[in-house]
């Protein structure tokens, strides 16, 4: 006859002890989060993200570094194909595509911290099927390479400035929306805040280009985007230059050895693409998070106060303490600066295939191949514009909130300070989400009784 005795009082307390490790671990990370004054202003997803790739780094060179103690021939091309992967990170195409497709994730409600990540390894599985195609047939491929990397620079050079000009394109009909949002938030009466969150869209225009954009609904959609970037064979051609100079360096090197330039690429492209996106992302998210109507009855200087979550809707509430022309601000800037990025990278790439095919002749001419010959300096630029009329939105917030409030003859309240202990970017446990957002329908509720 089977045991049928219940289980032990043991085996029910290890289960709980194991669940509520794992909880308390979680809650432990995200209050340490919270009280790290730069730290936290990164979404800790986004930290976590980060610290896995810089991890996968450190596995790929040891793993490279076991290699090369046998090919020490090899570690000068080792260290500059990691180079290379850093260094195109920072092109301009790789820059505007992840910041779009994180602010556009963003607005549906998710928190996109693996942008970055899906496009660079879509980018690098390009870089990977040529470096084994070089390896495994070497000098044979040389001669034939040329021809199908002119077909792949055009394709690839084609799909990114189209998908950057429609980017900016439906940005810039963003921003126009801001604006006129800007406006009636500035003309609303007193009593009427509600409203101010009432920010419309739609249009002929929105209509049209939000069936291409649609495609692209999750993070890792952004892999095949990352495939049809890499066909313009840049990177592959650096790396297959890599493979076709170590075969003739060191004769009967076999491809698997090889392969090592390619990953190290692969690493150095995704780490730097990975950061981009989670400080995109941040950057994006910090206004929401500080001037987005207040969700909860509760004190909202808890460590564990809600944030935008990935089901997490934005509804008024009658203890709004928010400033929505903040908002509105800071969103109007970085949108400008996005519509601005996204053009005219693609304009200059536009250019270049131009230039590639046609071959035209002149001063304006050599200014666009200058241009392309300094890519990943325009890109590292993009960044710092980004950091720069940040900061300076960030400056004259203030002085320009006082003379808003003198042309409208208001008297100007300012936004409350950040409490330390404050937590807007701290992710909440999926059941602290769904008892937030039960209390908070219920204040709105009774607020609108």
């Amino acid at each position: 006859m089977a045991d049928s005795s219940p289980p032990e009082y043991s085996e029910y307390s290890a289960s709980r002890k194991t669940k509520w490790n794992t909880k308390s671990l979680i809650r432990q990370a995200e209050r340490s989060h919270s009280r790290l004054p730069g730290i936290r202003k990164v979404p800790l997803p986004g930290l976590a993200v980060i610290a896995f790739v810089a991890l996968m780094n450190v596995i790929v060179w040891i793993g490279a570094a076991i290699v090369l103690h046998y090919f020490p021939s090899l570690v000068s091309s080792a260290v500059l194909a990691y180079t290379l992967g850093l260094r195109h990170a920072f092109d301009a195409d790789h820059i505007s595509a992840i910041d779009l497709m994180t602010r556009r994730l963003l607005a549906t409600g998710q928190k996109p911290v693996t942008v970055g990540t899906f496009f660079s390894l879509g980018h690098s599985t390009i870089v990977i099927i040529t470096s084994i195609v070089v390896a495994v047939t070497a000098a044979a491929v040389s001669s034939r390479f040329d021809r199908f990397s002119t077909v792949g620079g055009i394709i690839g050079t084609t799909v990114s400035a189209v998908f950057l000009i429609l980017l900016g394109i439906m940005n810039a009909y963003i921003l126009y929306k801001l604006y006129k949002q800007m406006q009636r938030v500035l003309n609303l009466p007193e009593g009427h805040e509600d409203e101010a969150w009432k920010i419309e869209g739609g249009g002929f225009l929105f209509s049209v280009l939000k069936r291409m954009f649609v495609l692209i609904d999750r993070p890792w959609k952004m892999y095949p985007l990352g495939v049809l970037f890499g066909l313009g064979f840049d990177t592959s051609s650096e790396i297959a230059l890599l493979g076709i100079s170590s075969i003739e360096a060191a004769r009967g090197t076999d491809f698997w050895v090889i392969l090592i330039f390619p990953i190290l690429f692969t690493a150095g492209m995704c780490l730097l693409d990975t950061t981009d996106g989670a400080l995109m992302l941040s950057l994006y998210i910090q206004p929401a998070a500080n001037f987005l109507p207040a969700t909860k009855d509760e004190d909202d200087s808890s460590p564990e106060a809600p944030l935008i979550g990935e089901d997490h809707e934005i509804q008024p509430s009658a203890k709004n303490h928010r400033d929505p022309v903040a908002f509105l601000y800071y969103s109007i800037v970085l949108t400008c600066l996005t519509v601005i990025v996204a053009i005219v990278i693609g304009i200059i790439q536009v250019l270049t295939l131009i230039l590639n095919v046609a071959e035209p002749t002149g001063r304006f001419w050599d200014g666009v191949q200058t241009a392309g010959d300094y890519y990943d300096a325009i890109g590292v630029g993009i960044c710092g514009c980004f950091i720069v009329f940040g900061g300076l939105s960030v400056v004259l917030y203030q002085p320009w909130r006082r003379w808003i409030a003198r042309r409208h003859g208001r008297t100007l309240v300012l936004d409350e300070e950040e409490d330390p202990e404050m937590s807007p970017e701290t992710p909440m446990l999926a059941e602290e989400r769904s008892r937030a957002t039960a209390v908070n329908y219920g204040a709105v509720r009774e607020a609108t009784q």
